[in-house]
């Protein structure tokens, strides 16, 4: 079984937390579902910006359950990256990596969730469970 990842948005660490044993689907958070095929988004945020890797910060972790399940908060300056990518570089960089409609649906909802997160002034999650 591979690595499951979903990303999601909510105004707290605390709210965040509860995602923990079930993910943000069994809490009723909106995410994106991005199993297994993308777990790093400050890699993703710099090829779609142009912008060095090291401009990014790290995330956050905020919660484990110190056996399969964590949250981690992404670093505001990724979620603002990809908040600011627009359509046509999204096609763009799908056909330079040769996506399907599948992955550029899921980076277009995540592009969407990031600047969902940018509007509400709330923070970015990622929670992966192996």
């Amino acid at each position: 079984m591979g690595v499951l990842v979903d990303y999601f948005t909510v105004d707290s660490e605390q709210a965040a937390r509860s995602a923990l044993s079930g993910g943000p689907g069994a809490v009723n958070l909106p995410y994106v579902d991005c199993k297994g095929w993308l777990d790093e988004p400050d890699t993703l945020a710099a090829e779609l910006s142009g912008r060095d890797l090291s401009e990014f910060g790290d995330s956050q972790a905020v919660a484990d359950d110190g056996e399969s399940a964590s949250v981690d908060r992404m670093a505001p300056e990724t979620v603002a990256a990809l908040a600011t990518v627009d359509d046509a570089r999204l096609r763009e960089y799908a056909e330079e990596e040769l996506l399907d409609e599948f992955e550029l649906g899921r980076v277009m909802a995540l592009r969407d969730l990031a600047r969902e997160a940018v509007r509400l002034n709330q923070g970015m999650y990622r929670w992966a469970c192996a």
